[in-house]
């Protein structure tokens, strides 16, 4: 009873080993798209746009904060302000040489919005560029699509060409009891042995072709899937041929609307007066703020400043129409990217409707080419036909069945394709 308990117990942990390893050895189209974005030495670039993004809106927030400078001057001048003469009650002759030290410290009470104005400028800029990097990103789907279908492709060519090398190995081995009792000649035994190796070959060669692929898949998600991994496509149900675009590109161009017209807001605020409040302190030779006194002196002084540029001769106007013509063209550019997207729905509708009926018509060849290739195989056994007959009909048989299976891949990946390229996928 025990050993019958361990037996059991085995088993059942060699059957979860099995269902797990299988488990991971599944990739879907999805997680492809997600891994291979998560590798993209490109995505680094996000991290990067946000902490320059923070770095200059903690700049804009110290703007706002009081300047302090420290300024020095000093001068000899070929004459001075003089009142008066010697000997009078009022004598003042102030030097050639002066010279003056001091600290400036200005504070802005009101600068129009130009600060908060700055800082929509540069939420909208850091949106532009993280939407022009999904929109860089996006051409990763364009080529985990091509590496997902040329595996798929490889992988049908290569059960096919299994087929019909079983096919002839059957036929082999039957070929090969009449050569050794002398009613089969060596010529059309070998006739079948050569068609199998060229099988053969051409099964290593989409061998190779399938790692290759895999090597460049697993490089492009930074993974290790084997070659024997399955590769799921995402349920795509019946075809939409009137999908609305949704694509990275879209919100890009209405990013850099936003940034444009955060822009005019910086202009906006240029034309209001600006308010703000000095104050200057230090020492002067002579005294800076009292002529009279010719002598080393401190000095303070302080107030407030009215800033208003009352007349700028149309500048701002003319930018306020610059930055209205270029918002007009992001979205011709919008207007445009859709417009050619859209166009390429009756290319693609078009080419899986021709597709379609050539799979109809592919399935009844290779229906067709089957009971032919029956009726050839017992013909060949019967020696009513020679070896030369039967291999014409196995090259055809095996055509019909790659084409089938081509047209049917084509039809998978065009539906793939069409979906990606309205930005479904």
């Amino acid at each position: 009873m025990y050993q019958k308990i361990v037996i059991f117990c085995s088993l059942s942990l060699i059957f979860s080993i099995k269902i797990t390893a299988q488990n991971t050895s599944i990739l879907t189209l999805e997680d492809a798209y997600t891994k291979a974005e998560a590798n993209y030495p490109l995505l680094l670039k996000e991290g990067l746009l946000n902490e320059v993004s923070e770095l200059n809106s903690a700049i804009i927030k110290k703007g706002k904060l009081p300047t302090i400078t420290l300024n020095g001057v000093g001068q000899i001048q070929s004459e001075n302000l003089s009142i008066g003469t010697a000997g009078t009650p009022v004598n003042i002759d102030l030097p050639l040489g002066t010279y003056k030290g001091y600290i400036d410290a200005n504070y802005n009470l009101y600068n129009g919005g130009l600060t908060k104005a700055q800082q929509q400028i540069e939420v909208a800029f850091l949106k532009m560029n993280q939407q022009k990097l999904k929109v860089s990103l996006r051409t990763l789907k364009d080529r985990v699509n091509t590496l997902f279908f040329a595996i798929k492709l490889s992988r049908q060519q290569q059960l096919l060409l299994n087929t019909s090398i079983q096919d002839i190995n059957t036929n082999i081995e039957y070929m090969q009891v009449g050569y050794d009792n002398g009613t089969v000649l060596e010529s059309e035994l070998s006739k079948l042995k050569v068609r199998k190796l060229e099988l053969q070959s051409e099964d290593i060669r989409f061998t190779g072709n399938i790692k290759a692929y895999f090597g460049v898949l697993n490089m492009l998600l930074d993974t290790t899937y084997p070659e024997v991994t399955e590769l799921q496509l995402p349920e795509m149900g019946l075809m939409d041929y009137n999908p609305n675009i949704s694509r990275p590109e879209q919100d890009f161009y209405d990013s850099q609307k936003d940034f444009l017209q955060a822009k005019e807001s910086t202009i906006n605020a240029g034309r209001k007066p600006k308010i703000s409040l000095f104050a200057q302190g230090g020492i002067g030779y002579p005294n800076p703020v009292n002529f009279s006194d010719v002598s080393n002196a401190t000095y303070a002084l302080g107030g407030l400043r009215i800033n208003w540029n009352i007349l700028d001769w149309g500048i701002v106007e003319k930018e306020r129409e610059k930055i209205k013509i270029q918002v007009q063209q992001t979205q011709v550019d919008k207007e445009t990217f859709e417009f050619n997207i859209a166009s390429q729905q009756k290319e693609f509708t078009e080419k899986i409707t021709a597709l379609q009926l050539q799979i109809n018509n592919d399935t009844k060849i290779v229906a067709l080419q089957k009971d032919i290739l029956s009726q050839t195989q017992v013909q060949l056994q019967e020696g009513v036909i020679n070896t030369n007959d039967y291999l014409i009909q196995v090259n055809a048989e095996l055509s019909a069945r790659q084409q089938l299976e081509l047209h049917q891949v084509q039809v998978q990946q065009l539906r793939v394709n069409y979906l990606t390229l309205y930005g479904k996928l």
